[in-house]
């Protein structure tokens, strides 16, 4: 009786975990709108870099969110080298490894060493611009000099 009830739990054990594993399936429909959204991606990060062009300068912002900053030296039809700033090495980047692109290096920031994304530069320094604004309209409205 023991073996019998033992035999009749692993049978049902196993027709829960190979029916669990046929509902597991992925649709392929969503495989091939992933795999054309990835080569669409692809495309305009190939597009941007052609666009900067050799000896252009370019920031790079890849899939695990490593941020490498240089200058253009080939472009080639599945990837793109650089040379890089600051480990003065070309690296080699796929472009489907890619996530972002921006033309220019940033520069670096004397005072973390670090480099600042080079398109929002603009809003650093209208940020600073108003500040200074501000700060002049509270001297200037100020009543008691």
């Amino acid at each position: 009786m023991k073996n019998s009830f033992l035999t009749y739990f692993v049978l049902l054990a196993i027709l829960i975990t190979t029916n669990q594993l046929c509902f597991a399936q992925t649709n392929p429909a969503n495989s091939s709108n992933q795999q054309k959204a990835q080569l669409k991606k692809t495309e305009k990060i190939k597009n941007k870099v052609l666009n900067i062009g050799i000896g252009g300068k370019i920031t790079i912002i890849q899939n695990n969110k490593k941020k490498n900053f240089g200058t253009v030296t080939d472009v080639t039809v599945d990837d793109f080298e650089i040379l890089e700033v600051d480990l003065k090495t070309k690296l080699r980047f796929d472009y489907s490894d890619i996530n972002k692109i921006h033309s220019g290096d940033g520069q670096k920031n004397l005072i973390t060493g670090k480099r600042a994304n080079p398109q929002k530069g603009w809003l650093y320094g209208g940020a600073v611009v108003a500040a200074v604004f501000i700060i002049t309209l509270i001297v200037i409205s100020d009543k008691d000099f």
